[in-house]
Order: C-alpha cells, then structure tokens, then sequence
C-alpha cells in the first residue's frame, strides 16, 4: 500500500511566502474601480506565484498531495467584482497544473465552513458561486477528478433529517463541473461519520473521513470498521483522510502543532488489512509541512513500512 502524505495552504519552511495574500472590498471601494480591479488580479497573481513556490518545495521533498488555499483570487466572488478567474488566469493556472502533473502532485480545495448546500436559498445561491470558483481554479489546472473540492453536510437548523433532505433538494442545482469534483466530510459538532457516509451514499460522491472529527462528534461504529463503507464511495478516484491531533483536552476540537502517529498507524494498519492499494492523507497541523515530514519519519519507523519519499510510504 502505498500512503501519500501533505498538508494545507501554506509552507513555513519558505521564508515570507504567503498564497493567501489579501484585498478587502473596503480598499477596493477606496480606489477607482480600473485601479481597484488591476490591483485585486495583481494580488491573486502574486498567490498563485507563491503557490507555484510551494509546489517546487513539495516536489523537492516528496510531498505528493497538498490542498490548495482557498483564498488565491481576492474577491473574485464577490457580487461586485466577480472575477472571471480561468480567463484572467489561464496561463498561470495551466503552467502550476503542468508541473503538479509532471511531479504526481494531488491538488485538492476546500472551501470554509459557510459554504453550504443546506442553507437558505441565498446562501446556497453564495455557496454554488463560492464552489465554481474552486472548480475554475482545479479545471484550469487541468486536474482530474482526483482533484476534489470537499465541504461539510452542512447546517441542522433545529431538524438534523429535514436539513438533510434541504440538502438532497439543492443538489440538483448543483452545475455538474462542481459536482465532478463534490465531497463530503464529517464533522467536528453535528454530522457524524455514519450520518456523513449515507448522505455520501445517497448522491453517489465521494467521503472525506476526518479522523480527529469521529472522536470529537463519534459513530455507533468505528471509522475503522466504517472503512469498507467509506472505501466504496470512493470508486476509481484515490481515497483521501484527514488527520489532525487534539491541542488539549480543554481545547480538543483544535488542531496541535504536530500529529500524534499512534493514531493514525492504527488507521493505516487497517488499510492495509482492508488490501487497500493507496491512501492520500491531508494532515491538518499547525506546523503545516513540518508536522508532514515528521509525521513521515515516524511513521517510516514501524515494522514493515518502507519511507520511500520525503512525505512517500510503502506498507
């Protein structure tokens, strides 16, 4: 089996590199509308160039899946900006999915948590922008459906099974170039693993488990014995985790610097039980591609698993 290992947005091992550089709608509205605009597509042309960073140290150390900042393109949802994000960027956009092609780098996204697809209709109507963005960012990468965008159930509004079926009766609104790319994760409060896994079940798209979300909000039943169920959802695309660790047990719901490996060995060794062929893990930490590399030392340590990249193992 073999177990990919990345991380989320940003490197701290490049000095002064940020792909989330900012531009509110406060200092656009201060500017001439012309000038405000060519600043806003400078900004996100200066993410995407420290993007293209990140993917060079990734390749250079062997991480080969890395999530995407969702925040590249300042404003480009924004009703009173809306930018045309694969024009305006089709060069950049197809030159970082050439390389990330070229060194079997996994690109995925994952917008905040106020994207939803079982809220009101306004907020529906904001999260289908907010994901067609995410889709022009991966689609003019030239990404495959390996490249998913992945969201949460959603809100409960009081009535977990009615904010389900709000959920089903959005979907078909849903543009197909998102749908391509939709997956659902767990999470840390409301929807959990069993309930994430039938909804996942029911419109035929992939699960994200979030290993540290099952013990927050926990099933009847284990993630590991949950595994066969998860797995299928997955069909032909490579099946993807998270894992994270708790900051405390007062704040056990946030992420610590590093990854406890017991954890997800435990999950790991099921896998490979499971006769899994690969697994892409996202390791959510803040220490971002330190806690990565790290994670891969450790576990590179056990019995029968072979480090075989920076970020790379073979079980």
């Amino acid at each position: 089996m073999i177990i990919r290992l990345g991380y989320v947005s940003i490197a701290l091992s490049i000095f002064n590199n940020t792909p989330s550089s900012t531009f509110t709608y406060k200092l656009f509205s201060q500017r001439p509308r012309e000038e405000a605009l060519q600043h806003a597509i400078e900004v996100g042309r200066g993410n995407l160039e420290a993007t293209k960073r990140i993917l060079y140290f990734n390749a250079a150390h062997g991480i080969r899946v890395f999530r995407l900042s969702s925040s590249l393109i300042p404003l480009a949802t924004h009703p009173d900006v809306m930018l045309d994000v694969g024009s305006l960027y089709k060069k950049e956009l197809r030159e970082l999915g050439d390389f990330a092609r070229r060194e079997g780098i996994r690109l995925t996204m994952h917008p905040n948590q106020f994207t939803l697809l079982n809220g009101s209709d306004k907020v529906v109507s904001a999260a289908i922008e907010d994901l067609q963005y995410h889709a022009a960012i991966l689609d003019g990468m030239g990404m495959d459906e390996s490249g998913v965008i992945n969201i949460h159930v959603g809100g409960v509004y009081g009535d977990k099974a009615s904010a389900i079926q709000k959920l089903y009766d959005h979907y078909p609104s849903v543009p197909d170039l998102i749908k391509r790319r939709l997956t659902f994760e767990n999470d840390d409060k409301t929807y959990t693993l069993e309930e994430t896994a039938a909804v996942c079940e029911h419109l035929c798209r992939p699960l994200v488990l979030d290993l540290h979300h099952d013990w927050c909000t926990p099933s009847s039943v284990t993630a590991i014995d949950m595994l066969p169920r998860i797995r299928s959802t997955w069909g032909d695309i490579p099946m993807k985790i998270h894992v994270s660790s708790p900051k405390s047990e007062k704040e056990f719901r946030a992420h610590a610097d590093f990854v406890d490996p017991q954890p997800v060995a435990d999950f790991l060794r099921a896998c490979k039980e499971a006769d899994m062929d690969s697994l892409d893990v996202i390791v959510e930490a803040k220490m971002k591609d330190h806690a990565v590399l790290k994670l891969a030392e450790e576990l590179g340590k056990i019995r029968g698993v072979k480090r075989i990249d920076g970020a790379v193992l073979k079980w």
